[in-house]
């Protein structure tokens, strides 16, 4: 029995010392846990922190069309693409690409150049959603003057993003034309 009694003892040393060095690393998780939430969520909180403070977003240059099939003519009349940004009035991460991303003068110049732009209600869509398979917002399609979509982002995107979304979208072939 006092072989026992040692190995005990030594388990209990053990967990001694997994508790002293987990209650010396726990706030080191918790603050990584933190940062990781808040780096997920950051455009929701944003977007929250636009809508509670009330503010406006900046004049955007992009001249937003809000019917898809006149837009898909112009499409093919001009050889452009569309842009079809599905939206919502309280969506914190569609607030939030209203506020920082639509205004931008570089994201204006590219839609400006290669697309024509329609914003779509979400909450007033016409079966817009379900025809294009849209399940959350925000999310942009890209979309041939044929109206197959041609690119896809389903979620937020930075100005860096997208306009690595749209010069991507550029470059594919465009079938309608």
């Amino acid at each position: 029995m006092p072989g026992v009694k040692v190995r005990m003892k030594t388990e209990s040393s053990v967990h001694q010392a997994v508790r002293a060095v987990w209650k010396r690393r726990e706030p080191v998780l918790w603050a990584a846990i933190f940062a990781l939430v808040v780096t997920v969520q950051w455009p929701a909180l944003k977007g929250w922190y636009y809508r509670a403070t009330g503010a406006a977003a900046p004049a955007s240059g992009i001249a937003w069309r809000t019917d898809v099939g006149g837009a898909l003519a112009e499409a093919r009349s001009a050889h452009k693409r569309v842009l079809v940004d599905f939206s919502a009035s309280w969506c914190p991460p569609c607030i939030a690409m209203k506020h920082e991303v639509w205004p931008d003068p570089e994201v204006t110049r590219a839609i400006a150049a290669g697309y024509v732009p329609v914003m779509v209600d979400a909450d007033h869509d016409d079966g817009l959603s379900a025809r294009y398979q849209v399940d959350g917002i925000p999310a942009v399609l890209i979309l041939g003057a044929d109206g197959r979509i041609l690119k896809r982002n389903d979620g937020f995107l930075p100005k860096a993003g997208m306009l690595r979304f749209l010069a991507e979208a550029a470059r594919r072939p465009n079938p309608a034309d």
